[in-house]
């Protein structure tokens, strides 16, 4: 643990110097065009400012997890987007900072965040608390340490990464069509993200469980587990579709006062949510295939949608449907890798592992 804490705090400063040397060519690379480079830059100058904290946060939630201190992790992820939205409201709308100001009010919530989770960490170790060290003298890695932590680590990185990859192939096709079109987008995928999220965290919150009934060689337990955990997962994804196909405009019309782009963005978001229901089978069998220890399926799983199925997705479909297509590529996309996944999942039910 000692090791991942300054590990990932070297790793933000190279990021830190490495984005700042570098920020007009990523934002390009990201998708910014002329009309909106500006405010781009603006954004990621103060992202990049607070990458060594964002990246502490986001680790220390996960490391907090693996030692048993789950309520002290929570309280430091709540904090933080608290701090954050408290923040966006300052900057952006009393002092008008703009896109720099959410990019500032982000990075100081995982400041606040980091803050909180080192105290946690000093007053752990205070109290004798073994599994928590910070003292730099326990910084002592060696060769075997570092080659585990980075091939458990491979797999989650490459999942962030493709995903990465995936949103700017999408923001480059999208920007083809305008700045408004870009901004439509956005909006429609902040809403769209929160059926995503829900569903993540569903799938994530049972994965420990499963696990659990897979080592106690319960199969029937961890059968009815994944079974009702998946309708669960379909019935939320297909309340949020129904909410944003008959309300998607006067949710846009929250943030957008054109009518033409209040119109646009209500329609993306009618054609993203289509794939909601579909996320209740997707991300439980990612959780399913790694609460089984069988990380090379849950693999499989995401480089399909975030590479081998969605980048050709985009393409293809751009080039039959242009904007319209671009768009519809995630549901179409996930309903393809749906369908993957249960024959995934049965096959490995006759393999034995239920």
């Amino acid at each position: 643990m000692n090791f991942c804490v300054y590990a990932m705090a070297i790793s933000g400063i190279v990021t830190l110097v490495f984005g700042l040397v570098f920020l007009q060519p990523l934002a390009k690379i990201a998708g910014a065009d002329a009309d909106n480079i500006a405010y781009t830059c603006d954004y990621l100058k103060w992202i990049f400012i607070g990458t060594p904290f964002i990246m502490l946060a986001n680790g220390f939630v996960h490391l907090f997890r693996s030692v048993g201190l789950i309520k002290e992790g929570t309280i430091g992820l709540v904090l933080g987007n608290v701090i954050n939205m408290i923040l966006d409201y300052v900057f952006i709308a009393v002092l008008g900072w703009g896109t720099a100001g959410a990019a500032l009010a982000t990075s100081l919530g995982f400041v606040c965040a980091t803050i909180y989770y080192i105290a946690c960490m000093i007053r752990q170790e205070y109290k004798g608390n073994q599994l928590v060290p910070l003292s730099p003298k326990r910084f002592l890695p060696n060769a075997a340490m570092i080659r585990n932590v980075i091939s458990i680590g491979i797999p989650g990185a490459l999942i962030t990464v493709l995903m990465s990859i995936s949103n700017i192939v999408l923001n480059n096709y999208i920007s083809i069509y305008g700045s408004d079109a870009v901004a439509s987008y956005g909006i429609a995928y902040k809403f769209d993200m929160i059926p995503i999220l829900l569903s993540v965290g569903l799938s994530q919150g049972v994965a420990p469980l499963v696990g659990y009934c897979y080592g106690g060689n319960e199969k029937k337990r961890m059968s009815d587990i994944v079974k009702y955990t998946t309708l669960y997962g379909i019935l939320m994804g297909a309340i949020f579709t129904a909410v944003f196909i008959l309300w998607g405009e006067p949710l846009a019309a929250i943030f957008l006062q054109d009518g033409a782009l209040i119109e646009q963005t209500g329609y993306f978001l009618k054609i993203l949510c289509l794939s909601a229901p579909m996320l209740g089978v997707i991300n439980m069998m990612t959780s399913y295939f790694q609460a089984l220890g069988k990380a090379i399926k849950s693999l499989i799983i995401t480089v399909l949608r975030n590479a081998v199925l969605f980048i050709p997705g985009v393409i293809i479909l751009n080039y039959f449907g242009k904007l319209n297509g671009v768009i519809a590529a995630q549901p179409v996309v996930e309903t393809v890798l749906t369908i993957i996944c249960i024959f995934m999942y049965i096959k490995d039910l006759r393999a034995g592992s239920c």
